[in-house]
This record gives structure tokens, sequence and C-alpha cells, in this order.
């Protein structure tokens, strides 16, 4: 079949036939270009359907502070009190606003790194470098990052080293080291970065975030939450 957005589209939705689904699917696994671009409607589509942070419409502020000041001239003997009131709304407003948009931010981060790991794993592009050894993986980053990721080795504890890449995310060029559990792929993304701790599930994928001296740690996988917890303990 010929890449076709709309085929995409009616297949992330289950609209088409059961043999054009099979054939869109084919197309998925072989397809780079068709497999990064379905990775990003399922991503955007994830964002929509999670969205529950708003914007605040636009004069709001001026309205509250409008309505305020005709409070005060309408009892002048309450100015002070009226003014006090309007600072606490509108701080309590504000403080709103900044969590609502940390936390927004932070879910859209995590749904990029989601849709990097699936677009990996559906497309060609898992491995740059494919080596078990973490003295041929970390030089490898020398000169393709303007950062030096630390690159560990977990075989003793389950959590073998394959390989890694370098990705693009949030704006800038990541390290990607790929590690094995079984027959799964645990994909773990750092760059310099954020404080904060998180996990979840997302699009069936586990995730874990955390950071740690400057860096910014994401590990993602379909291995289950129990197995990822113990890779992040282990090696971090």
């Amino acid at each position: 079949m010929n890449c076709s957005r709309e085929l995409i589209e009616g297949y992330m939705d289950e609209e088409l036939e059961p043999a054009v689904q099979a054939e869109v699917a084919g197309h998925l696994a072989g397809c780079s270009a068709c497999s990064q671009e379905y990775a990003q409607l399922r991503a955007q589509q994830s964002a929509i359907r999670s969205a529950t942070y708003y914007t605040a419409p636009p004069g709001l502020e001026q309205s509250i502070r409008r309505a305020l000041r005709d409070e005060v001239k309408a009892d002048r003997s309450g100015a002070w009190r009226w003014v006090a009131i309007a600072a606490t709304v509108l701080l309590a407003v504000s403080l709103a606003w900044n969590v609502a948009g940390v936390r927004r931010q932070r879910d859209l981060l995590a749904e990029n790194v989601v849709a990097a790991h699936v677009r990996a794993m559906i497309g060609t592009h898992l491995l740059d470098v494919e080596s078990t050894d973490q003295h041929t993986v970390k030089p490898w980053f020398n000169g393709k990052l303007d950062f030096a990721p630390d690159v560990k080795d977990f075989a003793a504890a389950g959590f073998p080293l394959i390989g890694g890449r370098v990705d693009y995310l949030d704006g800038r060029q990541v390290a990607v080291m790929i590690y094995k559990r079984r027959q799964h792929v645990i994909e773990l993304f750092t760059w310099p970065g954020e404080s904060g701790k998180s996990r979840g599930t997302r699009n069936g994928f586990n995730l874990i975030h955390w950071s740690r001296g400057g860096m910014a740690y994401w590990a993602v996988s379909d291995v289950s939450l129990p197995d990822l917890e113990n890779f992040v303990a282990r090696a971090f």
C-alpha cells in the first residue's frame, strides 16, 4: 500500500475493514515515516483525551480587579479589606495556573517519551550502536551530544545493555540506552534537565521519571511496573 495519513487515522480509530487494518499494520512495521506519524498521532490523541487543565479566559484578571475596585468605591470603610481579598484571590489563581502548567508540561513530555519509544519499536531505528559493552556504548556518544551520559550494564541484575542511540526530544538531542528484560525492551532516556519524580502508565507502557545529578531520566517499557521499578532501583 502507499503511504496515507487518512488510512493511518482510520487504523488508529479502528474504522477500517479487518483486511485493510492488517495491511496498514504491516505497512507501519516497514515504513519508518508512517510509523513516526502514527506514533505522533497516538501521542496527540492521548494528550487531548487526558487534558484536565485549562487556560484561564482572556481578561479574567482585569475583570477581578475591576469588580473589586467597584466594591471598594461602594464601601470606602472596607477598602483595605478588599485590597487584601484581591491580593489573596490573584495569588491563588496565579499559583493554580503555575501548578497546572508544570503538570501539563510534564504530561506532554511523558507522551513524547512514549511516542519516541513506540516509534523506535515499530520502526527501524532502535539502535545506533549495538553492543553489550558499556565501554563501547559510552564513547560512541562522544561528539554527538553536548553532555556525557552515564552508561552502565546491569546484566548481573537481569537487565543486560544491548546498545544506544541518539533521539530528539523536548526540543533537544537526548541519549537513549537500551536494555533487555527477557523478551522485553527497556529504554532509558536521559538529558540535562529538571528535578522531579513521577510514574504511571500511558498507552499500555509503564513510565518512571526521576532526576539525579542535574540529569533527567525517563525509563519506559511494556514490562510490568514492578519489573521497571526493579530496574530503576538496581540501576540507580
